[in-house]
């Protein structure tokens, strides 16, 4: 009898955390709908959905008419940018989850290895000084290019140290915040020396942004969200024994400093992609994880999907919020992201649930 009442209870479990899940994605769906009829023009959710299945139909309008006007509107400048919310949400969100597991820190977020900051400074010198590493083919690769390749020093730089600090997950975190430290300042460095119109540009690129977006921009950030999202939940059950504490780690068969590193490279490519083209946007990576662990628990194979989802979710929301306003002025999603994020971790501040970790 009390097998069949743990079975019950489990089974009970495992739909709660699925039915989340469940939610999450259906929200998305429903913001991104809503998402793409907001703009200059009116279009109804009914006019989208066919033009979006006429479009993958392969159905070609009259040039000019009402119909194909709709058809370049919703696919070519509004669709990339909520493509590019879901991809950025999830990606910033798994990237929290995975971060404060392997760091058994609820403080730690995406941002904490200091990729962002070499990112911005790596796009900030090929706005200011025009120095780019893919100069010859157009203007947003070059930053693109430069801001990658930035990226990689502070993952390079921690990899590097991490022998001789045994790679401990509290000297790592403080590593990467020296390195953010010092990339921002020599950011802020390069932007004092620089023309009213190259700041702007740069300052309004920072802050985060989802605003300018094309398709040509998705593949990258899109295929290391996919193949960094699928790696992670690979390896979901090894981070689950890695969130408790090394030596459980080591004598359930698990290498924790290897397993450390592997994840922190790949969450660090997932930000990286994201800060390329959107800039910094905060909060997500450190408060979305705390939700998600409120609901469901702390088991990272249900986690990791669930911040995926419910990450995207929240970046559409914010996106949404920033469009109803910048009908009186242009406000950036970043901008929306730091105020609602940031009294929604008050919130849990407040209301911390110590059991989930």
């Amino acid at each position: 009898m009390d097998g069949q009442n743990r079975h019950r209870e489990y089974r009970a479990h495992i739909l709660k955390k699925t039915l989340f899940i469940v939610f999450s994605f259906l929200a998305v769906v429903a913001l991104a709908l809503y998402s793409l009829t907001l703009g200059a023009s009116d279009i109804p959710v009914s006019e989208i959905i066919e033009i979006i299945r006429d479009t993958l139909d392969g159905v070609n309008y009259e040039a000019y008419s009402h119909r194909w006007l709709d058809q370049g509107t919703i696919i070519d400048i509004r669709m990339p940018r909520v493509i590019f919310a879901i991809v950025c949400g999830g990606s910033l969100a798994v990237g929290g989850t995975a971060m404060q597991s392997v760091m058994r820190n609820p403080l730690a977020d995406p941002f904490t290895t200091g990729v962002s900051s070499a990112a911005m400074f790596g796009g900030a010198v090929a706005m200011i000084l025009g120095l780019s590493i893919a100069s010859g083919y157009g203007d947003q690769y070059g930053v693109a290019m430069n801001a990658l390749i930035f990226s990689m020093i502070p993952v390079i730089l921690i990899l590097f140290l991490s022998p001789y600090t045994k790679k401990s997950p509290a000297t790592l975190i403080l590593a990467g915040v020296a390195i953010s430290f010092f990339f921002s300042a020599l950011r802020t460095m390069l932007m004092v020396m620089t023309d009213e119109e190259t700041l702007a540009t740069v300052y309004h690129w920072q802050i985060g942004s989802l605003d300018d977006l094309k398709w040509s921009y998705l593949p990258l950030p899109m295929a290391t969200t996919i193949v960094g999202t699928t790696l992670l939940i690979a390896i979901s059950n090894k981070l689950n024994i890695l969130s408790t504490s090394d030596e459980d780690a080591r004598s359930l068969g698990v290498d924790p400093e290897t397993l450390r590193i592997v994840a922190l490279v790949i969450l660090s490519a997932m930000t990286a992609t994201v800060v390329i083209f959107v800039g910094v946007i905060g909060f997500v990576g450190l408060v979305i994880p705390h939700i998600v662990r409120l609901v469901i628990g702390s088991d990272n194979r249900f986690v990791i999907p669930g911040s995926f989802f419910f990450g995207a979710a929240f970046l559409l929301f914010c996106d949404v919020v920033s469009r109803h306003i910048s009908d009186i002025g242009t406000v950036p999603v970043g901008i929306v992201v730091s105020f609602i994020g940031g009294a929604l971790f008050l919130v849990l501040l407040f209301k911390q649930r110590s059991k989930v970790w």
